[in-house]
Formats: C-alpha cells, sequence, structure tokens
C-alpha cells in the first residue's frame, strides 16, 4: 500500500544508517537489505525519519531546495514508498 502525506514514517530496529560525505548507506540487520542514497536522497532520509508527517517533511525539504511543491511531493512519496517496501523505514500505526 503506497505512502500518504498524512502517514509519518519511523527507521524500524534493525536498521542502521551510516553516513558517507554527504551520502548514506542504510542497512536493515535482520533482511540484509540495503540500500545508498546520494546527497539529496540523505536529506530527505533525514527529514522523512524526523517528521511527524510526510507532508511536514516536504514543507521542510520545499524551504530547501528549489523545486515546485507536486514535484518534491512526488519524489518523496516515491522515496518512502521504496524504503518502507524494503523494511528500511515503516508507517507509524
Amino acid at each position: 500500500m503506497p505512502v500518504s502525506l498524512t502517514d509519518r514514517l519511523i527507521v524500524p530496529e534493525g536498521v542502521m544508517v551510516r553516513a558517507l560525505g554527504e551520502e548514506s548507506v542504510l542497512l536493515n540487520l535482520d533482511t540484509e537489505t540495503y540500500f545508498g542514497l546520494n546527497a539529496v536522497g540523505s536529506r530527505m532520509w533525514q527529514v522523512l525519519s524526523a517528521a511527524a508527517t510526510i507532508s511536514e517533511a516536504c514543507e521542510m525539504l520545499t524551504a530547501e531546495f528549489d523545486v515546485a511543491r507536486d514535484e518534491l511531493e512526488a519524489d518523496l512519496t516515491a522515496l518512502a514508498d521504496e524504503l518502507v517496501a524494503k523494511g528500511l523505514l515503516r508507517v507509524a500505526p
């Protein structure tokens, strides 16, 4: 099920994050799934994992990046969907 802008995402136990310069590597120790993020993806990860909702994360990132809100929403929800599908984030109950 795709994420919605009102969802809050959390980092499951067993997921490790390591910054490598401006990039990041995510690793789910339970499934041995890993995922690499470039500088923009790393910033999205930071905000997604800390914000109260995906919509709030989008607002924060809109202030940082020169991008249209609808384009950012699409990119952010696509990344969130992929990370949830890989078990690197989960939707909070």
